[in-house]
């Protein structure tokens, strides 16, 4: 069986547009070809636009949709409907793959997408452009995967994850922001209201919640405690933190870059640190705490007993 797509132009301000990772054309040419059709000029034609409504095209074995037989798509509704069609069609595809998805209205996944079998896809998560996700992973509710390659038996929960990549067993969120341009390695947590930006995280690193990490390369095995940040931009250049292996950073502590904490070393809590940290040293750059004894009542400071 052969055919012709053809566009009309009252699909005009649709027909470059992507819906679910394939322009209208690329999803009836795809569509088609599953279903045994040849595309070539010397055929009865197909609108752009039919994509959506493909059933009676295909039983009319060919029939030219010049006859009236398949709606056109010219309104906002029409639109909205049609990529619900498509949607749907596709999400049914990967669950007959092996991929659990809990709701197919809820769910956003482009054609193009690799997702391994037994990996469960929460409502509301949208994975979009070349995006390869492992087996047994659990995605969503409520996260964003573009254009980046998940390992087996991770988690990522109530986050976003952009041109990145991870090994298996990393555990990301509730709330993350994996910006672009990280390779992350196995059994990594990146934890709730932390940002990763432009780095290498090696492998059973912990960042567990209320950090920054940009422009950085972060051994295996370190902490990254609650309040770190990488000071990365001076206002005209970015620059690059190094930190070895088995290293802690503790809470609240920043690192100006450039800068090298090396491995097995220690940074106290509430540092700033601007000099290279040698293997085995434990940091510390604060100020001195002072107490002024008895100012609260010398300067009729005390806050007044609420009844």
């Amino acid at each position: 069986m052969k055919c012709r797509i053809e566009s009309k132009e009252y699909f005009a301000g649709f027909a470059n547009e992507k819906i679910l990772g394939l322009t209208p054309a690329e999803h009836l040419a795809r569509k088609l070809r599953m279903n045994g059709y040849d595309i070539t000029e010397d055929a009865p034609t197909v609108f752009y636009d039919d994509m959506f409504y493909l059933d009676a095209f295909i039983l009319k074995k060919g029939a030219s949709a010049a006859e009236g037989m398949l709606e056109e798509i010219h309104t906002g509704m029409q639109y909205h409907n049609a990529v619900i069609s498509v949607k749907r069609e596709i999400n049914m595809e990967f669950i007959n793959k092996g991929v659990r998805l809990l709701s197919i209205n809820d769910t956003y996944i482009d054609i193009n997408a690799e997702i391994g079998e037994g990996t469960v896809v929460y409502p509301n998560s949208h994975i979009t452009g070349n995006v390869s996700i492992g087996r047994e992973c659990t995605i969503g509710p409520d996260s964003i995967i573009e254009n980046s390659t998940i390992g087996n038996n991770c988690k990522i929960i109530k986050s976003v994850v952009i041109e990145s990549s991870m090994g298996d067993g990393c555990s990301i969120g509730p709330y993350s922001h994996i910006r672009p341009g990280n390779k992350i390695g196995n059994r990594v947590k990146v934890g709730s209201y932390a940002e990763v930006k432009n780095s290498v995280i090696g492998d059973f690193t912990v960042i567990p919640h209320l950090a920054y990490v940009g422009d950085s390369t972060v051994g295996r095995n370190c902490n990254i405690s609650c309040g770190v940040i990488t000071a990365n931009y001076d206002g005209r250049t970015k620059s690059r933190t190094e930190i070895g292996d088995n290293a802690f950073i503790g809470c609240n502590s920043t690192l100006i870059a450039p800068v090298k904490v090396e491995r097995d070393t220690y940074v106290a809590a509430g540092s700033t640190i601007t000099d290279d940290v040698r293997t085995g040293d434990l940091a510390i750059a604060r100020s001195r705490q002072t107490n002024k004894e008895n100012w609260v009542f010398r300067t009729n400071r005390k806050r007044s007993e609420k009844v």
